[in-house]
């Protein structure tokens, strides 16, 4: 499988995976479990995702495909602004 898809499916379940959690949390809106199993979720999509870009970093120096490469890092990276929009959502519905 090539880093493009790689990187796409990596990036999709999470997205998938993350969004599944902020339906729960906003399913029920006082349980706070759900809530603590979403920041352990994201502590480890960060670290995840974190090894993968560098892995993809090290490819950057290593291999030809440099384009692909950086696409790939480019696809890890889309989920970062919605992490963020869906914590804020989390935050702001628990306050």
């Amino acid at each position: 499988m090539n880093r493009i898809k790689i990187a796409t499916i990596t990036a999709i379940v999470f997205f998938i995976l993350g969004t599944i959690l902020l339906l729960l949390q906003l399913g029920f809106r006082k349980d706070y479990t759900i809530a603590i199993f979403g920041y352990y979720y994201v502590l480890f999509a960060v670290a995840f995702n974190s090894v993968a870009v560098m892995v993809l970093l090290i490819g950057l120096i290593t291999h030809h495909k440099k384009i692909d490469t950086l696409k790939s890092i480019g696809i890890l990276c889309i989920n970062i602004p919605i992490a963020l929009l869906y914590f804020q959502i989390v935050i702001d519905q628990l306050s």
